[in-house]
């Protein structure tokens, strides 16, 4: 969350005042323009491009997420920032060096969907057991990790073939235990990449952040 105070407005009497009601005024307008800014900045720079350095846009959700947040205003105290609007979303935004881990929740295995249950971008066309698949059948790969895969063939849910199975044997689903995912966009270097543009806004209204 990106924050702005200033203390000690009450105690100033005359210009003094005057003066700190007008720089708060800017605070308030300059912190709403960068709580924009970093939410497209986290959209355009951090959500596109080649994984894992970036995170990969697939059904977009986290990204159309992403919005700056409202502006909340006490005395002395001024708020803004940006919010991640997903449950997931910690997954994947978090400090550098963090891993969460995903356990199946309903049964044994979580389902890693291969090339062939992808869409084109990259969503899973279906559920192991949505019926999309047809006669499954798992195999324990010989690669000496002892995973097991679901394979099958893709069922026609429309037309004159519907119901029917075409095209080959394929991989459909990694069968595992549990994956660990490292965060893709860290706060770290979100802040490092506005601080830079906050101090020159405040400098542009007369006024030096503390620390910069």
């Amino acid at each position: 969350m990106i924050k702005g105070k200033i203390e000690g407005v009450e105690k100033l009497e005359g210009a003094a005042q005057r003066v700190t009601t007008r720089v708060f005024a800017e605070a308030k307008r300059i912190l709403r323009t960068e709580a924009v800014l970093v939410a497209a900045h986290i959209k355009k720079d951090l959500m596109s491009g080649p994984r894992p350095r970036r995170l990969g846009v697939r059904s977009g959700l986290l990204r159309s997420s992403v919005k700056s947040m409202a502006m909340t205003e006490s005395p002395g105290l001024i708020e803004s920032g940006v919010r991640f609007g997903t449950q997931y979303a910690q997954t994947h935004v978090g400090p550098k060096g963090q891993i969460t881990t995903i356990r199946a929740k309903k049964g044994k295995f979580l389902a890693i969907p291969m090339e062939a249950a992808l869409t084109p971008s990259g969503v899973a066309k279906g559920a192991p057991r949505s019926g999309m698949w047809g006669q499954t059948f798992v195999f324990r790969l010989k690669d000496g990790s002892g995973r097991l895969m679901l394979f099958g063939k893709k069922v026609a849910q429309k037309g004159a073939k519907a119901g029917q199975m075409r095209g080959d044997v394929v991989p459909l689903f990694l069968l595992v235990k549990q994956v660990k995912i490292k965060t893709r966009i860290h706060p770290e270097e979100i802040l490092a990449w506005e601080k830079p543009k906050m101090i020159a806004a405040f400098r542009n209204v007369g006024v030096n952040l503390r620390g910069a």
